[in-house]
């Protein structure tokens, strides 16, 4: 099983904890040798909308790399959910290029 660890500058919610931990774990179903998992949670503002923006960054470490994705949009929810399945189709692509035969 991987380490997931979350990192944030606020107290994170146990709701968020739990549904970050869901997420992120359902991608070992894609690639099961995945390490470890670094979440980042940000809260930034957004100049242009004049609004805050709530950012999920994921490093994932797997033999050999480290893949990285983040989105950014008004809930921490939404940016977590467009985060892992960019994740999730990394994944998929690096399994490919390590297994070419499946």
């Amino acid at each position: 099983m991987m380490n997931i660890q979350v990192h944030a500058d606020f107290s994170v919610s146990g709701h968020l904890q739990q549904l970050i931990e869901e997420k992120v774990g359902k991608l070992e179903t894609y690639f099961d040798r995945i390490i470890s998992a670094d979440i980042y949670l940000k809260k930034e503002d957004n100049r242009s909308q004049q609004s805050l923006e709530e950012t999920v960054e994921i490093n994932m470490q797997v033999p050999g790399q480290l893949l990285h994705t983040e989105a950014h949009t008004d809930t921490f929810e939404k940016s977590l959910a467009e985060a892992t399945e960019k994740m999730r189709r990394q994944l998929i692509k690096h399994k490919e290029l390590v297994n070419p035969h499946i």
